[in-house]
């Protein structure tokens, strides 16, 4: 019996001790907002069109704080984002989950062909073959016409690739 006590006591003490160390601290972030813009300027918010004037911003903003209880929450998170990445808050994004490779390949080359000012596209393997060949012809063709063509792949993932 005092073995099993023993040992129950020790699993006890392992647990515990792993489970406080796997806690961490929140960073300090009450720097940020107090550098953060103040109530009086509305936060930038930047369209898929360019940067929304001041009134619009303000009105978006307004629009927000009647949609959620009357609490700095809002405004406190928006200051601490801001500030935390250094970027004003953008609308009109969209997510679309994508369920396999044929779905997600004719996104990209659909939003690849509609692209007007920069691609950036990240991948783990690009290969020389026909899907490979489609994304680099895509590329360079809109890079001809002017578009921003960024491309990082992994020298890993695409090792068997010539290195022209």
């Amino acid at each position: 019996m005092t073995f099993i006590k023993t040992l129950f006591l020790i699993l006890l003490s392992v647990s515990i001790l792993g489970f406080t160390c796997g806690c961490a601290t929140l960073p300090d972030v009450a720097e940020k907002m107090d550098a953060a813009p103040t109530a009086q300027e509305p936060p930038k918010i930047i369209s898929a069109r360019g940067e929304l004037s001041s009134r619009q911003s303000q009105a978006i903003m307004e629009r927000l704080k009647r949609s959620v209880d009357p609490t700095d929450i809002l405004e406190r998170y928006i200051a601490v984002v801001e500030s935390v990445t250094e970027s004003p808050l953008t609308k009109g994004n969209k997510v679309t989950l994508l369920a396999d490779g044929p779905a997600a390949y004719a996104a990209m080359f659909k939003a690849i062909e509609g692209a007007r000012d920069h691609i950036h596209l990240e991948t783990y393997i690009i290969d020389d073959d026909e899907v490979g060949r489609r994304f680099s012809d895509l590329l360079l063709k809109k890079q001809a016409e002017g578009v921003q063509v960024n491309l990082i792949y992994d020298s890993v993932g695409s090792i068997g690739n010539p290195a022209s």
